[in-house]
């Protein structure tokens, strides 16, 4: 008996719904589908569409509560034992997808990973899908390296969710699939890695990416700050500590200031520069360790 949940937010996700719907429904097994919209403004009319499908529960929250809390409350009000959360803004990659998952029922928790569209947007759309390309995708990586872990797309037996929420503390976009799933892991629990990813569909522009990527690393100072996260978890973090130690982390925030709207200009073109990217990361993070 499966419980698939998929939080929402601005994102019109009726297509992607009705694929899922029918590769569980050709699966032969109980199940249910709730779609949570974290009190959108927009596509209401047509992800209310989703009630019409079997077996699945379309519930609009009257007001945002966060990445976090959305997800716990899904996982709370779902019936079965066993949780599969797949983000919206994504699809699965192969039409088994919901079978690959029922595949692996040893397994406490079972994640899927995310790949890019294979065709690239045109810009200001290209630099999310390089980064998805480049950082993001579990199929890029080769065996011998760190799984890529994000909350995407990933399936959990329920009763291991209740004991591991998300940390509702996180209101904003930004490390909270990576202070779950090593909370999970601290506590002895494996986490089992398949080739069965979705596939980011990359629409946000780069003036929207970068804002989250500013959140991402509010929240991850925050984090750090309040000792929920490692000071060498993330290697932006780990850089500035080093820099700190020598003295160069104001240097770093004074050259992101006058480089700052220069590198937005990058991330605006047709060819977008990761390292350009973790180059912002980096000065962003110096500027408001330099406020503090």
């Amino acid at each position: 008996m499966l419980s698939i949940l998929i939080p929402v937010y601005n994102y019109n996700i009726f297509s992607m719904v009705s694929q899922i719907h029918n590769q569980v429904s050709d699966c032969h097994i109980t199940f249910e589908i709730r779609v949570y919209d974290d009190g959108s403004k927009q596509f209401s009319v047509k992800n209310n569409a989703i009630s019409n499908l079997s077996n699945t529960t379309y519930k609009e929250l009257p007001n945002n509560i966060g990445r976090s809390a959305i997800r716990n409350l899904l996982a709370a009000e779902a019936k079965y034992d066993l949780l599969l959360f797949i983000d919206a803004g994504t699809v699965p990659k192969s039409d088994n997808f919901i079978k690959d998952y029922l595949d692996h029922p040893e397994y406490s928790v079972v994640s899927g990973g995310m790949t890019y569209l294979s065709k690239p947007p045109k810009k200001p759309f290209t630099l999310r899908w390089a980064y998805t390309k480049k950082r993001e995708s579990s199929i890029q990586k080769p065996s011998h390296t760190q799984p890529v872990i994000c909350s995407s797309n990933f399936l959990i037996q329920k009763e291991i969710f209740k004991r591991n929420p998300f940390d509702e503390s996180l209101k904003k976009y930004g490390c909270e699939d990576v202070l779950f799933f090593d909370g999970i892991t601290k506590k002895g629990i494996p986490i089992k890695h398949i080739n069965n990813p979705v596939i980011h569909d990359a629409q946000d522009d780069a003036t929207t990416f970068i804002k989250k990527t500013e959140t991402a690393i509010e929240n991850l100072i925050e984090l750090i700050d309040t000792k929920k996260l490692p000071r060498n978890r993330y290697k932006v973090s780990k850089l500035y500590y080093k820099l700190e130690r020598i003295r160069l982390d104001t240097l770093i925030s004074l050259l992101f200031k006058a480089t700052r709207n220069i590198l937005k200009m990058n991330f605006n073109s047709s060819y977008p520069s990761i390292l350009c990217y973790d180059l912002y990361r980096l000065g962003y993070f110096c500027l408001i360790k330099n406020k503090k």
